[in-house]
C-alpha cells in the first residue's frame, strides 16, 4: 500500500503546479487590499448613515406621536360602562317632559 502512495506522490510532482495556483498569493492579497479600501470608503458614510439613522428615528417617534395624540382626543362612540353614555336606558327613559 505504501508502494502506491509513493507512486501516486512521484505522478502528481511530475505533473508540475497547474497553472491557476501560481497566482494565489497575488489574488489573495490584491483581495485584502481591495478590502481594505472598500472599509475606508464605507468609514467616510459613517455619518451619513448616521444621520440618516437619527432622522428615521425621529420621524418614527414623530409620527407616533401625533397618532396617539389623534388617538387620545378621538373618543369612542358607544362605551358599555362609561357614566357619560348618552343612549344608555336610564338616559332615554329619564327624560323631562
Amino acid at each position: 500500500m505504501s508502494r502506491q502512495l509513493d507512486d501516486d506522490l512521484r505522478a502528481l510532482r511530475s505533473d508540475g503546479v497547474p497553472a491557476g495556483l501560481e497566482a494565489v498569493e497575488a489574488n489573495v492579497w490584491r483581495d485584502i487590499a481591495a478590502l481594505r479600501e472598500a472599509r475606508t470608503t464605507a468609514s467616510m458614510f459613517l455619518p451619513v448613515q448616521a444621520a440618516a439613522v437619527v432622522a428615521a428615528l425621529g420621524l418614527g417617534v414623530a409620527g407616533g406621536a401625533f397618532s396617539a395624540a389623534a388617538a387620545a382626543a378621538k373618543t369612542p362612540e358607544i362605551s358599555a360602562f362609561s357614566t357619560t353614555a348618552h343612549l344608555a336606558p336610564s338616559t332615554l327613559l329619564d327624560e323631562p317632559g
